[in-house]
């Protein structure tokens, strides 16, 4: 194939087809961390969260109304900055190579997704600190002088999910009115793909019977998930979900590819990239429970 000669106009027609390439691969990306977390788009740095204790109630409108006030809590999440880029040799686009490139532009648009089901779902083992100074998953959650659990060690069965589910329903808010918190989602690691399938999405059990469980919650596979017999129980109905993924800048495909910038100069090379702005965080420890039994 014959040498192109370079130039500015075709440099910039190289850089919009690859922005091209990049933003249709990302429409078509893994995305379960929307399953589990609360989307904020944020315009400050730091976003304060302590807003998630409030949960009102109606009462009867007697005199004036009655303004609740926000617990004591202190909870925020700042934004991080991230970066994935690749480099692309003069060579491959003066001689017209452009299809080698297109899988390359396709992958860097899945470090995008990959990089949020990482965050999301990697709080879920990390279980770090939340809104009530607690650890997300803890056995003594404090709602008006009663603890709370939801965290456990127990295997997954028919039996433990049952007792799982009790837990969950037994949440209350400050004011004593019941949560009514009823998991509709299963997040399970690979290792647990079979047993999930064979309690939930299995009509009839192995002697015959009907399950009283089929299609009770949607299953969803965590490949980012290292325990191997730890489940979790969510309860995804809510408008603010177990996570928060706080977006502060939505990715973006960046190009450094004119022909006098320094790294075509030096080394015939242009660079391609994105970069976003966000971090997640943890939302309602009340939407979630976890059991992991002894590995």
């Amino acid at each position: 194939m014959p040498r192109r000669v370079l130039d500015a106009a075709y440099m910039e027609s190289v850089s919009k087809g690859f922005k091209t390439v990049f933003n249709d691969a990302l429409n078509t990306q893994n995305s379960d961390y929307l399953k589990v977390a609360t989307e904020i788009n944020a315009n400050t740095v730091t976003v304060d969260y302590s807003w998630l204790a409030d949960m009102p109630s109606m009462r009867e409108w007697v005199g004036d109304r009655t303004l609740n006030e926000l617990a004591a809590w202190n909870y925020t999440i700042s934004k991080k900055d991230w970066e994935s880029s690749i480099k692309v040799k003069r060579d491959v686009i003066e001689y017209d190579n452009l299809g080698i490139v297109k899988p390359r532009i396709i992958d860097l648009a899945a470090t995008v997704p990959e990089h949020y089901n990482s965050m999301v779902f990697g709080l879920l083992e990390s279980n770090g600190d939340c809104y009530d100074g607690k650890k997300f998953f803890a056995a003594d959650h404090q709602v008006k002088g009663q603890s709370f659990s939801n965290l456990s060690n127990l295997e997954l069965t028919e039996e433990n999910y049952e007792k799982a589910v009790a837990e969950m329903g037994r949440l209350i808010k400050d004011n004593g009115n019941p949560l009514r918190i009823k998991p509709n989602l299963i997040v399970v690691p690979p290792e647990l793909k079979a047993k999930a399938k064979e309690l939930f999405l299995a009509e009839k059990k192995a002697n015959g019977a009907s399950n009283p469980l089929y299609k009770e919650v949607e299953i969803l596979v965590c490949y980012e998930l290292t325990k191997k017999k730890t489940w979790y129980l969510l309860d995804t109905s809510r408008a603010v979900k177990p996570i928060v993924l706080q977006k502060n800048k939505e990715a973006e495909f960046v190009a450094q590819d004119k022909l006098d910038n320094e790294a075509a100069f030096m080394r015939k090379e242009f660079r391609y990239g994105v970069d976003t702005e966000d971090n997640a965080g943890y939302g309602l420890w009340q939407m979630a429970y976890k059991n992991a039994p002894t590995e």
